[in-house]
């Protein structure tokens, strides 16, 4: 069973191979942990609900804000198509909109049962490279 310490032994590996602690790169503000790839800043973090049947899953989450939602209606119409056009090329992330900080960001999930290292690391790899491809894409075409 994978359980929310195994998460935090994962984090602790991936962050010893790429050179730093898991605690240098968590808050403890927003009880997450943040990682860059390029120009991109990902968010880690867990968070767990309670089922219809009474149960708890947990997940991982992944965050990279991607850009600023423009203020006039023509422009947000050209941003989010764009931005459809974008979330159906790229695989195993979705995008999203977080209307009380005004930004676009790319988000992965997934139920951490079953979860072993590597697709932890996999998962935070993924974001990291398609929120860097996509943030550059719409700061070129929409800033």
């Amino acid at each position: 069973m994978v359980t929310n310490e195994t998460v935090k032994t994962y984090i602790d590996q991936l962050c010893k191979e790429i050179g730093t602690t898991a605690d240098a790169v968590f808050s403890p503000k927003t009880n997450a942990w943040y990682f860059t790839r390029g120009s991109s800043k990902i968010e880690v973090f867990l968070t767990s609900y309670e089922t219809a049947s009474k149960t708890t899953r947990t997940f991982i989450r992944c965050f990279a804000p991607l850009h600023v939602i423009p203020a006039t209606n023509e422009k947000k119409l050209d941003f989010y198509q764009g931005a459809l056009e974008v979330n159906a090329k790229y695989m195993g992330i979705k995008l999203a909109t977080i209307a009380d900080k005004g930004i676009l960001c790319a988000i992965a999930e997934r139920d951490i049962q079953g979860m072993d290292y590597q697709e932890l690391v996999t998962l935070i790899s993924d974001i990291g490279y398609w929120a860097d491809e996509i943030d550059d894409f719409l700061k070129t075409n929409f800033s």
